[in-house]
């Protein structure tokens, strides 16, 4: 599909006039501040927990971001009290042990605070965090982000881990304040099933679910990036190209553009064009067609490939137009004197989506093809080598 029916086929898409600052996520983020509304309007009085869930790249480290620099500029304190609010994060993903998780929170209020891991328990740094909190006259929102990984570890700690910050909120005098709120951030909620469902029945917890970026969300964002970080040229074709491979993971579709403007500057090319965009994806995703299991294909296979990888190499683009696919097969089939294999035209395609290699997308009444994974430059070569290779014994060897 050339770049012009490309792009007429999307501006039938609506667009909101902005990206708004929260990235299309504004709906998620009220949704946090309802979720904490009372820590937010007296810290120390209530306590708060919410559970993001959400695939890689749909925007839940934004709003945290967004949601711990709103708390931190706005200096949040009891007018009674004057307990501040403080608003904490930890990757779990970086630490082997709840322990380590909680003495990190510590080193972020206390820097200079030892403690000898091996000889501390989850419970033991949990008051000591206790202690520091109630001297600073502070109270804590604390994100465990990726706390599903850390459950995949050692799930039983991450029991006494979350209650052990709950129940300094449970029978606790009128005096002594409520320190302790917590986030928790996964890709699923399949972890709780490791968790003991007691703790979660005691604190109303809400459930967050972001869903990912849709290709026109992307496309908005990529152009805002665009905007302000990219110098090298780059076609509204290659962008929508960037959004629909990105299959909703803006840190991906980030990725492949500033890793190929790379490219382009190594090669000296003044644009970003669909063939770098490729060659990134490949070293970014599991890719799992290897050189063997290209020579492996039946030969009709091989020709269809060829026929897309030549188009795309030759034209420089992100898409082909359906309707052009069946005269450029049967041309290929002639040209290496199988014209035979012409027939099996719809079975061959959908063999190939099958394994990935190429994917078919329909917008409105247009159908395109794209291939995302391999170069086309190094496919044309490859089988080009391998299909002459193929016939030398044959009479209609080209």
């Amino acid at each position: 599909m050339c770049a012009s029916m490309i792009s007429e086929s999307f501006d039938k898409i609506h667009f909101s006039k902005a990206v708004d600052e929260f990235r299309f996520r504004a709906l998620e983020f009220e949704e946090l501040l309802t979720s904490f509304r009372m820590v937010l309007k007296n810290p120390g009085e209530a306590i708060s927990r919410a559970i993001l869930i959400g695939p890689p790249g749909s925007g839940k480290s934004f709003v945290l971001q967004n949601f711990q620099q709103r708390i931190k500029n706005q200096r949040i304190i009891h007018p009674k009290s004057n307990i501040l609010l403080r608003c904490l994060s930890v990757d779990c993903q970086n630490h082997s042990s709840s322990k380590s998780v909680v003495l990190e929170i510590i080193h972020q209020i206390d820097p200079f605070f030892y403690a000898n891991l091996a000889e501390s328990t989850t419970a033991e740094l949990q008051y000591i965090l206790a202690d520091i909190l109630l001297a600073k006259k502070e109270a804590l929102i604390i994100i465990f982000d990726n706390i599903d990984t850390l459950v995949k570890k050692e799930p039983e700690e991450v029991n006494s881990l979350i209650y052990g910050f709950q129940r300094f909120s449970e029978g606790k005098g009128n005096e002594e304040p409520n320190l302790f709120s917590q986030i928790l951030v996964a890709q699923d909620l399949e972890f709780l099933t490791e968790l003991d469902q007691v703790i979660f029945r005691k604190i109303v917890t809400d459930v967050i679910p972001f869903e990912p970026y849709t290709p026109t969300q992307l496309y908005q964002l990529l152009k805002d990036e665009i905007k302000q970080n990219i110098r090298k040229k780059i076609a509204e074709e290659t962008i929508w190209f960037i959004g629909l491979i990105s299959k909703g993971n803006l840190h991906l579709a980030f990725e492949l553009l500033h890793k190929a403007e790379i490219l382009a500057q190594k090669k000296r090319s003044l644009s970003i064009v669909p063939e770098y965009i490729r060659m990134v994806n490949k070293t970014l995703t599991n890719f799992h067609v290897s050189k063997q299991t290209i020579l492996e294909l039946p030969v009709r296979q091989k020709l269809m490939l060829l026929t897309i990888a030549r188009k795309f190499k030759r034209n420089s683009i992100a898409f082909i137009d359906f309707l052009e696919l069946p005269g450029l097969f049967i041309s290929l089939c002639e040209e290496y004197a199988s014209l035979q294999e012409a027939k099996f035209f719809s079975e061959i395609l959908l063999s190939l989506e099958e394994m990935a290699l190429i994917s078919k997308h329909v917008l409105g009444k247009d159908i395109f093809i794209t291939m995302s994974d391999i170069s086309a430059a190094e496919l044309v070569r490859f089988l080009e080598h391998n299909l002459r290779n193929d016939r030398r014994d044959k009479p209609f060897f080209l």
